[in-house]
């Protein structure tokens, strides 16, 4: 990620924040510009402390990182792409995708959370439960699209990949026999 994106990413991340803080202390009761000012002030801690964490963090992160991210994060990649090499890993990506689709409920949940926002958002007479109920219904409709995508990855994947045989093979080529024999005839 560049510097420019965390400058971007750090703005909208404090800056929102602050100013709907801004603008419940005020009530209403101030104008534009002493909104501001408050959102100047509450936004004072949470700039020092993100240029600090800039700081350090460019230091410290690079040294917290292992070298292997990992096999949830391969199979996030498998489910990204649609297939997998790997039959650990697929079998990893399959989970996933059976975890995904059982939280379909997820985004109805958000939308109905939405369509609330949406419909406070319509209603309102201040400026400021607009904003506040504008930025709800754009984070909750977000958060569907966001989920409603992994659920697409994970129905395309196990749509699209064939599952690996489970069952281990003996030395003869066929099944292996469980421990204790099993109910294999003897040869010959």
């Amino acid at each position: 990620m560049t510097t420019g994106a965390v400058l971007v990413a750090g703005a909208v991340a404090l800056g929102l924040p602050a100013l709907l803080t801004g603008i419940w202390v005020a009530d209403g009761e101030y104008d534009f510009q002493g909104v501001v000012a408050l959102v100047a002030i509450t936004a004072m801690p949470a700039v020092v402390g993100a240029g600090a964490a800039l700081l350090l963090g460019r230091w410290l992160v690079p040294r917290m990182r292992t070298a292997d991210p990992g096999p949830a994060a391969a199979a996030r990649d498998a489910l990204r792409a649609g297939r997998a090499t790997d039959p650990t890993v697929d079998a990893a990506a399959r989970r996933e995708a059976r975890r995904r689709l059982g939280q379909r409920w997820y985004v109805w949940f958000v939308l109905v959370l939405a369509a609330l926002q949406a419909v406070v958002l319509v209603g309102a007479t201040r400026w400021s439960t607009r904003l506040v109920a504008a930025t709800l219904v754009v984070g909750w409709s977000g958060t569907a699209w966001w989920r409603g995508r992994g659920i697409r990855e994970a129905r395309r994947y196990l749509d699209a990949a064939p599952e690996h045989p489970q069952t281990p093979i003996g030395a003869d080529g066929g099944p292996s026999t469980p421990i204790g024999g099993g109910l294999r005839e003897p040869a010959g």
